[in-house]
C-alpha cells in the first residue's frame, strides 16, 4: 500500500510540474525526460541481456533526423514525423544489431560504438543533405508543441509509455528469456531458446524507444545536430542508468532527474562539471555500487 501511495504521490507531481516550476525549471524538467527516455532504453539492452551497447547515440539521433528533415524538406507537422522518427532508428537498430549480438562482451561494444561512429561520419560530412556539422537549425514544432508547457505533457506521455512498455517486457516470458540467455547463454540455447533472435528484437525495440527520444530533443532544441549521434550521447544514458541503478526499473530515470538537475545546478555556478561529475560517480561506484536505487532495497526492482 506504502508503494502505491508513493506511486500515486509522484504521478500527482508530475502532472502538476508545469503549473508549480517556473519556466526554466520546466525546461530542465523536459530534458530530463527526454534522457529518462533514453536511459530507459538502453538500459532495456543493459539489464535485460548484459551487453553494454556505446552505439544507441546512433538511433537517438537518427529518430531526431528523421523527425528534423521531415519537418525541413517535407513540411510535415511535428507530431506526425513521430512514427517516422520511432521505424527508422528501430531499423538501424535491427541493421547493427544484425551484426553486433552476434558478438559478446567486449566485442560487443566495441562493435556498436564502431557503427555508430560511422554513422556520425556519414551525418557530419554529408551537408547536402543533412547540413553536415552546420546541423539543421529553424525548426518550428508549431505554436503548440513550442509551448513548454504542451512539450512538457508530450515528454511526459512518451516516456510514460515507453517506461510501461519495458515493464511489460521485463515480466513477460520474452524478459524472462533474455535474462535466461544472459544468465546461460548455453543452457538457454539447449532448451530451445534462440539467443541470436531475442537479443536482436530486443536491441531493435530499444532502438525504436531511442529514437523517439531524439524525436523530443528536436523540438526541445529547435535543431538536430551531429552531436546526437556521436558517442558521448550515448555515454550520458549509461552514467544516467549507472548512477540510478541498472537493475531496477526505474533506476535510469531516477538517474537522469539527477544528472540533468545536478548538472543543471552545478554549470550554472563553475565551470567544473566535469569534476563534479567524476566525483559523484567515484562516490557512487565506492559506497553504493547499486546505484541510487538500492537506497530503496531489493523492492526498487520494480
Amino acid at each position: 500500500m506504502k508503494t502505491h501511495g508513493a506511486l500515486y504521490l509522484v504521478a500527482t507531481l508530475l502532472l502538476a510540474a508545469p503549473w508549480l516550476l517556473p519556466d526554466y525549471a520546466l525546461e530542465v524538467a523536459v530534458q530530463a525526460l527526454i534522457l529518462a527516455l533514453f536511459a530507459t532504453a538502453f538500459n532495456l539492452v543493459f539489464a535485460e541481456t548484459g551487453l553494454l551497447s556505446f552505439g544507441h547515440a546512433a538511433f537517438f539521433g537518427a529518430g531526431a533526423y528523421a523527425s528534423a528533415l521531415l519537418m525541413q524538406r517535407a513540411s510535415w507537422p511535428y507530431l506526425t514525423t513521430l512514427p517516422a522518427a520511432v521505424l527508422t532508428a528501430g531499423l538501424l537498430a535491427l541493421i547493427i544489431g544484425f551484426f553486433s549480438v552476434r558478438t559478446s562482451r567486449i566485442y560487443f561494444t566495441m562493435l556498436t560504438l564502431a557503427f555508430a561512429q560511422l554513422v556520425w561520419a556519414v551525418v557530419h560530412k554529408w551537408y547536402a543533405f543533412t547540413g553536415g556539422d552546420n546541423g539543421i537549425t529553424g525548426l518550428h514544432p508549431g505554436a503548440l508543441w513550442g509551448d513548454v508547457r504542451a512539450l512538457y505533457y508530450l515528454a511526459l506521455a512518451l516516456f510514460a509509455l515507453g517506461f510501461a512498455l519495458v515493464r511489460m517486457l521485463h515480466h513477460s516470458p520474452f524478459g524472462y528469456a533474455l535474462r535466461a540467455i544472459r544468465d546461460n547463454p548455453a543452457r538457454a540455447e539447449a532448451v530451445g531458446l534462440s539467443p541470436f533472435g531475442y537479443l536482436l528484437a530486443a536491441f531493435s525495440f530499444s532502438g525504436a524507444l531511442a529514437g523517439a527520444a531524439g524525436f523530443l530533443q528536436v523540438a526541445w532544441q529547435r535543431s538536430a545536430f551531429p552531436d546526437f549521434l556521436y558517442w558521448t550521447k550515448s555515454a550520458e544514458a549509461i552514467i544516467a542508468a549507472i548512477l540510478g541503478g541498472a537493475q531496477a526499473l526505474f533506476g535510469p530515470a531516477l538517474g537522469s532527474l539527477v544528472f540533468v538537475e545536478l548538472g543543471a545546478f552545478v554549470q550554472a555556478r563553475t565551470e567544473y562539471w566535469p569534476l563534479v561529475l567524476g566525483l559523484v560517480l567515484l562516490a557512487l561506484v565506492l559506497f553504493l555500487p547499486r546505484g541510487l536505487a538500492g537506497l530503496g532495497g531489493r523492492r526498487a526492482r520494480g
